[in-house]
């Protein structure tokens, strides 16, 4: 089942709990100081300050309190519900609703029964909107003034359910301020207790601020069976997880949930991966989901041109892929977390991906050990008849294919693999024996490629963002120049050194490093030659990628206009 908060539907167009208490605060302090609302722009940071300022002066709750939401509704509305619910209904109005991907995949994950239990904090409609815009049907939500019958609809399976924990602003018992919010509806939270023992859950899009939402997720652990699938709280970055959702998902954990903070990027971004992973999808489904990729076009592209401007990417074409990787079936397939604990923290040497079983690159002994012997069933051989295709149409090939990579271009080269969430980087090595081979690197930069972050206890490298792609049918290999930071969690505070060492890499520079890159990783630069790349050459199963030097340009086009 599904957890939504207001991050959810902010790119329909929706405000967050954050930008209604921007809004109610510009209102309070426009009405106490006579000043005219519509003459001040709250995007203005400056403008944000100054009312903070102001509201921190005769004490009210500081920015980002959880009491904040409440105490400034109190104070624009008090008991009266009626102007609360102009107000949000004005916010909230359908009209302002603009359905973009992600609520498109989730009405239709809800439409096919893939998403069957939904529960949110949200007033709007956004998600009946986008169930009746995929599916041409409606979606009735249980609410307040309806809550009886949710767990009636839970016990005799008639999905979808859909419920809103804080009532819908239509009605008059919307709960929404800090008395009303000590107790959620009775029956809404049974139902959400008795689901919780049923499915697992993801949580998108929800801040954790409300102290009753997260006691009752709280609650949830302790009955038998919680969250048998996982409980799993999806964040832009992991820098956006507030201390009550990590305390919330330690609990978890002690409890023996399968729980953890995934950092997913938007909303968007994180339903459009699921949709892709979604098998026997009709393309009426697909029109609907995505209707701008709905009719297969054949555009030809421009003949080649020789006109200024000539503009080369940091794209370089994978010309061989390989064509065969290890694959361990089992009767019970691994988790990622379950894989780290049997290895206590060490990270493995191989390549692998979690599949229908354990794909791999490498050392089938080492790879055999991420599961219990008695579990395994076959050794065998997994075949990409079209790898490329393989790439395009699965995101855990594409991870295995990008690792392999990545560690085949680092294997005899003076840098060191490291990894920052999803992306993985090649650093330059600070070790004696490895600054001759490093020399066009230092010489690009104009000085020294790796030193101490000042006034900070972290260390900086010069580093390359090694990415794969598919485009147009065909798969690239995309270095993306950084500056790596060590450890990881300073990253934050360097920021500023990290701006000031990147600010005056105009194009000359970030040519030759560019260059000098190619050169590190693959001992030539632009000459179109094709050069082999190999890891794990002595292990069981070896793999290699052939990749031209020379980078993609595009060139621009004499076009007569008449």
């Amino acid at each position: 089942m599904w957890f939504l908060g207001a991050g959810a539907s902010r790119t329909a167009g929706m405000p967050t709990a954050t930008d209604l208490v921007r809004e109610l605060k510009l209102r309070q302090y426009c009405r106490e100081e006579n000043q005219d609302p519509h003459s001040l722009d709250m995007n203005s940071p400056a403008l944000r300050e100054r009312i903070q300022s102001y509201f921190d002066s005769k004490g009210a709750p500081p920015e980002y309190d959880n009491a904040e939401y409440s105490y400034f509704f109190e104070c624009a509305f008090g008991d009266d519900y009626a102007a609360q619910q102009r107000f949000l209904q004005e916010k909230l109005n359908p009209q302002r609703v603009s359905l973009n991907v992600g609520h498109r995949v989730l009405g239709a994950l809800i439409a096919i029964g893939a998403a069957r239990v939904v529960f949110t904090t949200n007033f709007d409609n956004v998600v009946e909107e986008a169930v009746a815009s995929v599916s041409g049907k409606s979606l009735v939500p249980f609410h307040l003034e309806g809550s009886y019958a949710a767990l009636e609809a839970l016990n005799t399976e008639e999905f979808p359910i859909y419920a809103k924990l804080h009532g819908d602003f239509r009605f008059k018992s919307v709960k929404n301020l800090s008395a009303d919010l000590v107790s959620n509806d009775e029956q809404i939270q049974r139902c959400f207790l008795s689901a919780a023992s049923r499915f697992g859950m993801v949580v998108s899009g929800y801040s954790g601020r409300d102290a009753n939402v997260m006691a009752m997720l709280r609650r949830a652990l302790d009955y038998p069976n919680a969250f048998p699938a996982g409980l799993f709280w999806t964040v832009p970055r992991r820098s956006d997880a507030s201390g009550e959702v990590i305390g919330l998902i330690d609990e978890a954990k002690g409890k023996g949930v399968r729980a953890g903070i995934v950092e997913t990027g938007t909303f968007d971004i994180l339903m459009s991966r699921i949709w892709r992973q979604i098998p026997g999808k009709t393309p009426e489904l697909i029109a609907k989901v995505r209707p701008t990729y709905a009719q297969a076009v054949s555009i030809p592209l421009p003949m080649p041109g020789g006109q200024f401007p000539i503009l080369r990417t940091n794209a370089l074409p994978i010309t061989s892929l390989p064509t065969q990787c290890g694959h361990i079936v089992c009767r019970k397939v691994p988790t990622y977390d379950e894989i780290r604990s049997r290895r206590g923290g060490d990270i493995p040497i191989s390549a692998f991906a979690i599949d229908d079983g354990l794909l791999y690159w490498g050392s089938r002994s080492e790879v055999e050990t991420f599961v219990p012997t008695q579990t395994i069933v076959e050794r065998t051989i997994k075949r990409f008849h079209d790898p490329v295709a393989a790439i395009k149409d699965s995101m855990v090939t594409k991870a295995l294919f990008e690792e392999a990579l990545a560690k085949a271009l680092c294997t005899t080269r003076p840098v060191v693999l490291r990894k920052k969430g999803r992306e993985l980087f090649a650093v330059a090595s600070n070790r004696s024996q490895d600054a001759a081979p490093l020399t066009a690197l230092r010489r690009a930069i104009g000085g020294p490629i790796f030193g101490n972050v000042p006034g900070r206890a972290a260390t900086w490298s010069e580093a390359v963002s090694i990415r794969l792609e598919e485009r147009n049918g065909m798969t690239w290999l995309l270095l993306r120049p950084d500056i790596w930071i060590s450890p990881v969690p300073k990253r934050d505070e360097a920021r500023e050194f990290i701006r000031a060492r990147k600010l005056r890499r105009w194009n000359s520079q970030a040519n030759e490093l560019l260059d000098a890159w190619i050169r590190v990783l693959l001992g030539e630069a632009g000459g179109g030659e094709n050069v082999t790349v190999t890891a794990f050459a002595n292990d069981d199963q070896p793999v290699s990628f052939r990749i031209n030097t020379r980078t993609a340009y595009s060139a621009g086009r004499r076009t007569d206009v008449r």
